[in-house]
Parts: structure tokens; C-alpha cells; sequence
């Protein structure tokens, strides 16, 4: 992916800033204007080991990351940034104290943090500034790194403060704002003074062309509604409204229950049989992450729409197309549009629940899968709330925004629409819109005007002389030698690794020598990057010729220590002792790494480009002395693995039916012994039974008491939903998604009898 531009563009600004500065950066920006794309460019390109979170669970999987709560193991409620609490307190609020008592972060997850120097955070508007003063301390905690903001980690928060705002409940705020002036990011104290992150706007709007409808747009944005935008909002009010069967129409609503409430009720009234598409879900895959439900109804003229872009790339369908289900079977669906003749089969789409590993053999962060669900990637389209339509497109909306009872959600709703021929209004926009919070004018207000490009060439050449001294600092690799020299402690008959002394004091002190000359390189290297103007020349002349002196010593190096690793690997109980061996050597590799990105920023500098890592040198050699060693090769990344063809027709094995699993709860098995036979997820057993619990083939009784169930059906009656999500947020932990999946299961036989 790339984004195409002259110089003076934003996003490209953006990116420059980015990868070749360590300004935290906040890139905001409009509806449409291209944030998502943005993000994919970065995360594709950036040279930096960087990882991707979010707030929530949805949104971390929509951005292809993790939760900030699971990446920084951060425990739940308020976190205030003082060692203990006012007088009179006994919340369940955390401080610096209690938080750093609790951390458990030890391994491979350290070792990712201690490594990461870029956090992408995304929907950053639904960033508590107190959840970032937390993060803020697990960092510096880890990376041993406190006097500086987020241990040392450049941070790109990406995100519109217009749309989604930070949860904050009335008890917690009585105590957080005696720390902070608003609950939104920027107001985190970790942020304050010099540390305040670049505000970067993107302005190009993509998903609009009428001029009228974007200035009309921008008003809004801004709570600005204009007697004049009024007026030509108020020309599309169309009381009653009822769109033709073919005409693919969608109601935007504030409210979750009234969405739910007419996709039931159309879909009830469609002739014809009901079908149900299971999820097939794998492994480690919680159930508040799913983006859809787990268990899909549909009939033959159902409209639905489209949540995901064609992933074949022959843009049959992108997110926010709306078509009508055309033929369907228990086998699955196909779905045809009002302006296009051709029918889409649709496939199920693979949604992955990730971690970040570092992979210390070849220095980088890794993803790691830990489970997925697999769906298809389409939902009941006659409606939809406006928080669940961020970031879709349509031609053709239906707006209910008399009940709109959030700052941005009147933009969020209108900036769906590609233009406003497709608008209808179902009742006049409100002659007042609620109030813009005070906090995020300020904060808008006080962005620097300088203009970004002189920005950008104070903050480059600042990252370029502190990166290129960075490089040549060899001390952090030889205290771990210092460190794996001083575990040779125990006489040669209690322990293997100490026949192996004399090889590591020898390896020791070959670095030691190879350290003092790098110290000297870094006295002369400080006096180069001090003069100004730089001159480029001579720096380009020096660094080569250092990385030419280390390099190969550097490589012998390696090669001593993995062939030791070899060698200790045909002994017993050197388990441990090889682990050290390879981790070892990735500190020696993760030098030589070093000297080669010094060479290749220099020269992105010297040519104005922004510094990638496609700038980097490739690796060949370093894959065949890992291959030498039996260690395995380099591993894929999400980017590779994104643009490697896939065979035709490739799909994973179908499961087995719902009857099976029937048939084995027939025979006394229980849902977790049924989900461990079948080697499928237990949820996916659950939604299998509750079929024929809707079908009153078994009791519901069997999964649940009597109390619980009427409960449960008093909540769905009340917000009027069949939905998990929404009753169990109002149920609370003492019901379980299991419960609420049997009794709606329950609820939905009585209606169809």
C-alpha cells in the first residue's frame, strides 16, 4: 500500500514525521479523510518495532491489534497518577503504587516492551487520559526509563475527538478531576508541557465530492449548525418515509434497541424459511470481541451489508455495500446489488484475536494467533445505530436524528452519506445540538502554527544525530555479556555451563575490545553531529567506514556464540543454558542491526526521503547462519502473509453439523466435553444447542433455573433487543454470555410459535 503525493501532502507529512522523528504524534482528521489508510501505510512501512492498540476489544480487532488493557496487563477501574489516594477514599481505584505492586510482566512480554519504540494507538477519542498516565508507568517501569514519557516509546495516536468519547462514570470523575481537566487523552499528565504530541489533521476528504455538502459537513463537525444548513438539511425531511422493496435504503438511529427492534421485525415479515450460519470459532477467542453475532439469521431477501472490503481485491463488495440476500441454502448465500447484475457468493471472513511476541532470534515483533472466528462478514442492514456505522459508506441513508443525544454523533450520522442526494430525513434536524465539550475546541485551538515542513526539519535532524549515536553505543549489549559471564558460578562438576568458562570470558573480552574502539567512534561521532550546519560528507564517509570496520567482527562474533549453542545443544540439562546462548546473541545481532540502519538513515536524510524499511539491507546472510545452526527462519508478517495469492478456492474444512453436536448432548456428554471431542470452541458448541433449544427440543430448563431465565427476559423486553451485548451490559458479571445465549434462544421460540 502507499500513499501517493507531492511533499507539501498531510499524510505524507505525517508519515515522515513518524519514521524519521520521535514526536508523539495525534493524526486526526474528518470522515473519510483517510485515517484507516493511514494506519495500514505505517504499520506496512514503518522501520520501527511498532505494535497496534486500542480501547476496546471491537475496536482492537477492527484495527488489526490488541487492547491497551491486555498488551500492558493493566487492571480495570480509575487510575490516578499519585502514590496513594486522598483522605477518605476506599474506591477501588488504582494508583502508581498499587500498579507497579501488581505488575506481572515478565519474559517475552518484557522483552517486547523493553524493544517496542513505536505505539500506534487507534479510536484514541475513547483513550481515558487516566488509562494513558497508566500506561506511562508500566512503560517506564519496564524499560527502566523514568524520566522520560512512555520510557522512552514514540506514540501515534490516531483517532477523531468528534466521535466516540472516553466512558467515565459520575463516581469515578469526582475523583479523577482532581487530576485532570477532562477525561479525554491529551489531557493525561504524561502529555503535558514539552511532551504534547504534533496535531496532524488530515483535510482531504475521500469519501465526498459536493462542496456544499463538505462545508456543510465541517460545520457540523465544529457543533456549528447554520440557519442555511438547516435549511438545506430540512429540504430531505420526508415524514413516513417508506423506501421500495428494491431500493437499498438504511435507517441510521441513536439507539440500539430501535436498530435491533426493525431488523427483527423486517426480517420476521420476509415469507420463507429462516437460516442459521454458525461462526466457526477457534480457540482463544473471547466472546466481547466478536464482531458479529455467533449465531447469523437470514432469509432470501433479507438486506444486509457488507462490514468488510472483498479481500480478493475485486472490489465486488467494500464495507458499507448494502445488497439483498438472492439465493440461499444451508450451505450459505449469495447476495445481488440494485446497480449491478452480477451475484456475490459470499465467503466466510477470518477475524484473528492476536498477541505481540518478540522473536529474539530475529529481533523483531511478532504477531501471534491465538484464536479466530470465522463468519460471514455481512449483518441485517434495514438499520443500524450510528456508533456502529463509523467508518462505513453509504449511497442511501434514512436519518433519525431527533433523539441524537451525543456531541458529533448529527456529523457522524450525515458524514456517512457520499452526497446528499441519497439523504432522507425522518424528523428535522434539532434546531440546537448538544454542546461540543469545551476541552477538545481548547485543544484543537492551541495546535502549533508553524508550519509543519520547518517542524519536520528541526525534529529530523534532531532524530538523526541522536539515532546515529544510538547506533554506536555498544554498552547496553556488553552488560548482558557482563551479565552471562557472571552466571558461570558453580564448580565444573555441578554444573555443564561452567566447562564452557574460559569460551565466554575469551567472548567477553573480544567485545570488550571492540567496545572501547566504538566508545571512541561515539566522542568523535558527537563532535560531527554538533557542527552546523551537518556536514553530510563526512558523517556518510565515517559511518561507512565504521560499519565496514565492525561488521565483520560483530558477524565472528555471532558466529562463535551460536556455534556454541550448537554445541552444548548435544549435552544434557543445557536447556537453559542454550536459551541464554540464542538470547545472547540476539543482542550481538540486534548491534550489527544498528550499524546498518545508522548507514541507511543517513542516507534517507541526505535524500529527503522518508526512512522505511524497505531502506534497510536485507538479510540474507544473517537466514543462512541461522539455517547453519538448525535455528528457524524468519517468520512472516501480516503484510507478507496479506499479499501471498492464495490458491483458487482455498477455504477451511467445513464443520460438522449442529446435529452431531446434538446427538453427543443426547448422550449425557456436557458442552465442554462435546466442544474437546469435536475440537471446536465451546461457544460454538453453545450456539449449536441453542437451536434446538429454540425449537423447544431441549428444555431450557436444563441450562437454566427458572429465576435467571425470567430475568434475562424481562431485561431483552425492556431495551427491546435480542442482542448479548446490550442485556449483559445491563445484567452485569452475575450472568454469563452463556446464560443470555439459551434464554434469548428460548425467547425467540416463543415468538415464532
Amino acid at each position: 500500500m502507499t500513499i501517493t503525493s507531492t511533499e507539501k501532502d498531510i499524510a505524507t507529512l505525517a508519515a515522515r514525521f513518524v519514521n524519521n522523528t520521535h514526536r508523539h504524534v495525534f493524526l486526526t482528521g474528518k470522515a473519510g479523510t483517510g485515517k484507516t489508510t493511514f494506519l495500514r501505510y505505517i504499520t506496512s512501512h514503518t522501520h520501527k518495532q511498532a505494535v497496534i492498540a486500542a480501547p476496546t476489544g471491537v475496536a482492537a480487532i477492527n484495527a488489526g491489534g490488541v487492547t491497551l488493557h491486555s498488551l500492558f496487563q493493566l487492571p480495570f477501574g480509575a487510575y490516578v497518577p499519585d502514590t496513594k489516594l486522598p483522605a477518605g477514599l476506599n474506591q477501588n481505584i488504582n494508583t502508581r503504587e498499587s500498579l507497579i505492586r501488581g505488575l506481572q510482566i515478565r519474559g517475552n512480554k518484557r522483552r517486547l516492551l523493553q524493544e517496542l519504540e513505536l505505539l500506534i494507538i487507534d479510536e484514541v477519542s475513547m483513550l481515558r487520559a487516566d488509562l494513558l498516565d497508566a500506561i506511562n508507568t508500566v512503560l517506564q517501569v519496564v524499560r527502566r526509563q523514568g524520566n522520560v514519557p512512555f520510557g522512552g516509546v514514540q506514540v501515534l495516536f490516531i483517532g477523531d475527538l468528534l466521535q466516540l468519547p472516553p466512558v467515565v462514570k459520575d463516581q469515578e470523575w469526582q475523583v479523577l478531576q482532581r487530576y485532570y481537566n477532562s477525561p479525554y487523552f491529551f489531557d493525561a499528565q504524561c502529555l503535558q508541557g514539552p511532551h504534547k504530541p504534533l496535531y496532524i489533521e488530515l483535510d482531504k476528504v475521500y469519501r465526498q465530492s459536493d462542496d456544499k455538502f463538505i462545508r456543510l459537513l465541517n460545520n457540523l463537525r465544529h457543533n456549528q449548525l447554520l440557519p442555511q444548513d438547516a435549511e438545506l438539511l430540512n429540504r430531505h425531511y420526508q415524514p413516513g418515509f417508506r423506501p421500495a422493496p428494491d431500493d437499498p435504503y438504511i435507517l441510521l438511529t441513536t439507539h440500539n434497541h430501535k436498530a435491533d427492534t426493525v431488523n427483527r421485525e423486517a426480517l420476521q415479515k420476509l415469507p420463507g424459511k429462516s437460516y442459521f450460519f454458525e461462526a466457526d470459532i477457534d480457540k482463544d477467542y473471547p466472546e466481547h470481541m466478536f464482531p458479529l453475532e455467533a449465531t447469523m439469521e437470514l432469509k432470501a431477501g433479507a438486506q444486509v451489508m457488507f462490514i468488510k472490503n472483498d479481500p480478493t481485491g475485486e472490489k465486488r463488495f467494500y464495507n458499507g455495500r448494502i445488497g439483498k440476500v438472492a439465493e440461499i441454502n444451508d450451505n450459505g448465500f449469495q447476495v445481488e446489488f440494485p446497480d449491478d447484475m452480477v451475484k456475490v457468493k459470499v465467503e466466510k471472513y477470518e477475524w484473528q484475536n492476536i498477541r505481540y511476541r518478540f522473536n529474539e532470534t530475529t529481533n523483531e515483533v511478532e504477531e501471534e494467533v491465538l484464536g479466530t472466528f470465522r463468519q460471514y462478514p455481512v449483518r441485517l442492514a434495514w438499520a443500524i445505530t450510528v456508533h456502529k456505522s463509523q467508518g462505513l459508506t453509504f449511497r442511501k441513508a434514512v436519518l433519525d436524528l431527533g433523539g441524537a443525544f451525543a456531541p458529533g454523533q448529527v456529523y457522524v450520522a450525515l458524514s456517512r452519506l457520499v452526497s446528499l442526494n441519497g439523504l432522507v430525513l425522518s424528523s428535522p434536524v434539532p434546531a440546537v445540538l448538544p454542546n461540543q465539550d469545551q476541552a477538545i475546541t481548547g485543544f484543537a485551538g492551541s495546535a502549533g502554527q508553524e508550519p509543519l515542513e520547518d517542524v519536520l526539519a528541526t525534529e529530523s535532524q534532531t532524530y538523526l544525530k541522536n539515532s546515529l549515536q544510538g547506533c554506536f553505543d555498544f554498552g547496553p549489549c556488553a552488560g548482558h555479556l557482563r551479565l552471562h559471564l557472571a552466571n558461570y558460578t558453580k564448580d565444573e562438576q555441578r554444573s555443564t555451563r561452567q566447562k564452557h568458562l574460559l569460551w565466554a570470558q575469551e567472548l567477553e573480552a573480544a567485545f570488550r575490545k571492540e567496545k572501547e574502539v566504538a566508545d571512541k567512534f561515539g566522542q568523535q561521532l558527537a563532535g560531527l553531529v554538533a557542527q552546523q550546519p551537518l556536514n553530510l560528507d563526512q558523517l556518510e564517509t565515517r559511518i561507512r567506514a565504521a560499519t565496514d570496520y565492525f561488521r565483520p567482527r560483530l558477524k565472528e562474533l555471532s558466529r562463535s556464540v551460536l556455534t556454541q549453542a550448537g554445541k552444548v545443544a548435544e549435552e544434557k540439562k543445557t536447556k537453559q543454558y542454550q536459551a541464554e546462548l540464542r538470547e545472547l546473541e540476539s543482542h550481538l545481532f540486534r548491534v550489527q542491526q544498528q550499524l546498518e540502519k545508522a548507514a541507511a538513515l543517513l542516507t534517507s536524510f541526505r535524500e529527503g526521503k522518508e526512512f522505511t524499511k524497505q531502506a534497510l539491507p536485507p538479510t540474507e546472510e544473517r537466514q543462512q547462519l541461522l539455517a547453519e545452526n538448525n535455528l528457524p527462519p524468519k517468520s512472516r508478517s501480516r503484510a507478507q502473509r496479506a499479499t501471498e495469492p492464495k490458491a483458487p478456492g482455498e477455504k477451511k474444512e467445513k464443520g460438522q453439523t449442529q446435529e452431531e453436536s446434538y446427538k453427543l448432548y443426547r448422550e449425557g456428554k456436557s458442552i465442554e466435553e462435546i466442544a474437546a471431542l469435536r475440537g471446536l470452541a465451546h461457544t460454538t458448541i453453545e450456539g449449536h444447542l441453542a437451536r434446538y433449544v429454540q425449537s423447544g427440543a431441549i428444555p431450557v430448563e436444563q441450562f437454566l433455573d427458572p429465576v435467571k431465565l425470567e430475568q434475562i427476559l424481562t431485561v431483552a423486553r425492556t431495551i427491546d433487543t435480542d442482542q448479548l451485548s446490550p442485556i449483559k451490559q445491563l445484567l452485569g458479571d452475575e450472568f454469563s454470555y452463556t446464560d443470555i445465549r439459551f434464554a434469548v434462544a428460548f425467547a425467540k421460540g416463543l415468538k415464532s410459535k
